[in-house]
């Protein structure tokens, strides 16, 4: 939210119109002494000179120019310092005058490591204007790395006592304020104790970023125009009071004389993106103070604490939900964060750190993402393994593409069921050992069980040595006649293969009987929700398994409606009609041919 700029500072400029209309680049020195007699005579409290003096060829008008800051009584003048890790003190006989000049009686002293340590002064105004002037102060200005200004140095330490910066020393003139008044607490707080603001007196307390430096609250340019054209925020060129020739009454305000003309080049790329005159961002930090208008930058450990927390709420919720629900939350967290931020920053001027904290935490989480997802998916491919087991791949498949096949209940399907078992097996466990019966049992179990999965039937269950298997028709066409029939011939194929085998071994004779029906049944998962069965119930089921008690060892019986499905693609015979268990009518039974 745009500050304010405090009305009772004025700004003199030496801007590109001053130049232009006394057609002098490079002004002459008897034209800054008129500037200066000009706002003189106004009567200020306070005069901020931004301006190396040096002497140069031509020295007219040099002495009415030092005159001019002697009769200000209230002048403030600049020097510019190197900062440095070097605790050794600046040697008093390198540079006599000026620290002379900074009045040591009137300076606090600091403890060093509170804020930057000056190691040598690099540049000053001379003797004459520094004998002259009511103070002296800094006009050091460090942009960050990325070239743009968005913190002053509002002090510094120079020999072991608090130096205030150009800003900062010309403000407390204009209030007639004691520095001594004002002390470094730590690294990230300043106060000025018995501060006049308004017709109060009180502490303020400034936020420091830890290195002596205050964060600049800007205004926007709209602002400052606004203020300019509503006459609250006075800025005048130096070629109209010289022009005007009569005193601008300037009680009780702080002037602030700089050069802002383009070649000048005293400005600096602000946070707004664009280039703003280094007085006027004085002006604007001499303002943030007297309306208490700062931007309070995070401590160090704001950070670290920023950063553990959101971390361990991550790593809880990576334990709690499943890796969609982890990304979602994670990407609103972080869309969260950076608006808690911005809002912090526009309403309460709290600056928090953002790429910071949200760099490790999108590291973070794009790690637990990754993990979360491969973990999702090895347990899956362990899952998948572990259905394959009890499921057949055609099933799996349509699990996979319609999980609701999973919800209890079922349909009405025309369907072919299949039973399979094998001949003369209860003499042969009575005479054979258990784990022989159980060896031929797993051979069986799994060629027979591989057969029916390959032509996309389901193995429903095991029953002894008996197999029950169903094959379903796809939403095209009825097919599962014939894929009953297709399995049961390779069955009876497999079949004659073990009983070779098992000749060889000694073993008794092997064969088996298939019995395939084909009709309507209800299929699904049906159960109570304490153990749940993917089958089929219907007259079908009971039709299938009692096909193979009329027929002989390798035969393959089929009941009426599979002999429909098939009769063009097979040779078959009339079986003829036999009455089964549990069927009042007798049944229509045919026989597919054997192969020769």
């Amino acid at each position: 939210m745009d500050p304010d700029l405090d009305t009772n500072i004025v700004m003199v400029n030496l801007d590109d119109y001053a130049k232009k209309q006394s057609q002098y680049d490079l002004w002459p020195y008897d034209y800054y002494a008129q500037t200066i007699e000009l706002i003189n005579a106004g009567e200020p409290t306070s005069l901020g000179i931004d301006i190396f003096f040096t002497l140069s060829v031509d020295t007219i008008g040099w002495k009415r120019l030092v005159t001019a800051v002697e009769n200000s009584y209230v002048a403030i003048n600049p020097y510019l310092i190197e900062f440095g890790d070097d605790k050794k003190p600046l040697v008093v006989s390198d540079h006599p005058e000026i620290l002379a000049q900074l009045k040591y009686e009137e300076l606090p002293q600091i403890e060093y490591g509170l804020t930057r340590h000056a190691i040598d002064i690099r540049y000053q105004t001379k003797r004459k204007f520094m004998d002259a002037s009511a103070g002296l102060g800094i006009v050091n200005i460090e942009e960050d790395e990325d070239g743009i200004l968005r913190r002053l140095p509002i002090i510094s330490e120079v020999n072991g006592r608090l130096a205030p910066h150009f800003y900062l020393r010309l403000l407390c003139e204009h209030l007639s304020y004691k520095i001594e008044n004002i002390e470094v607490v730590s690294k990230h707080k300043l106060i000025m104790h018995d501060f006049p603001i308004g017709n109060a007196v009180k502490n303020i307390e400034i936020p420091l970023d830890g290195n002596g430096n205050v964060l600049i609250n800007y205004l926007s340019y709209e602002k400052i125009d606004e203020l300019r054209l509503s006459g609250k925020f006075i800025s005048v060129s130096a070629w109209d009071l010289i022009t005007a020739g009569n005193p601008v009454d300037l009680k009780g305000k702080s002037v602030l004389f700089g050069d802002t003309s383009v070649p000048a080049k005293d400005h600096s790329i602000t946070p707004i993106d664009q280039r703003m005159f280094n007085p006027l961002i004085y002006i604007i930090a001499m303002s943030n103070i007297l309306n208490e208008e700062f931007i309070t930058p995070a401590r160090g450990y704001t950070t670290l604490l920023l950063v553990i927390g959101i971390l361990s709420f991550l790593l809880v919720l990576a334990i709690k939900v499943d890796a969609l629900r982890f990304a979602l939350i994670s990407v609103t967290l972080l869309i969260g964060y950076i608006v808690f931020n911005f809002t912090a920053f526009i309403y309460l001027d709290k600056l928090i750190p953002v790429l910071s904290v949200i760099l490790p935490i999108i590291a973070t989480c794009g790690f637990m993402l990754i993990y979360l997802v491969y973990q999702s998916q090895v347990t899956m491919g362990v899952l998948e393994g572990s259905l394959q087991s009890y499921l057949s791949p055609h099933l799996m498949d349509k699990i996979k593409n319609d999980p609701d096949m999973l919800k209890l209940g079922g349909e009405r399907k025309r369907i072919s069921v299949l039973f399979s078992d094998i001949a003369g097996f209860t003499s042969f466990t009575d005479k054979a050992d258990p784990a022989e019966v159980q060896a031929v049992l797993e051979e069986y179990f799994s060629e027979m069980t591989s057969i029916v999965f390959a032509n996309k039937g389901i193995v429903d269950k095991y029953m002894g040595d008996g197999i029950m298997a169903f094959f379903e028709n796809p939403p095209e066409g009825v097919v599962s006649a014939q894929s009953a029939v297709k399995a049961a011939r390779e069955m009876q194929n497999t079949a004659a293969m073990l009983d070779e085998k098992y000749k060889g071994q000694n073993r008794f004779p092997f064969s088996v009987y298939v019995g395939i029906a084909t009709g309507y049944a209800k299929v699904g998962n049906i159960g109570p929700p304490e153990k749940v069965d993917y089958t089929v119930i219907g007259s079908v089921v009971n039709k299938a398994s009692r096909l193979d008690g009329p027929g002989d060892a390798g035969d393959i019986l089929m009941d009426e409606d599979t002999y429909f499905f098939v009769k063009e693609d097979y040779e078959i015979d009339d079986f003829g009609a036999h009455h089964l268990k549990g069927f009042e009518k007798p049944v229509q039974i045919y026989r597919l041919k054997r192969e020769t």
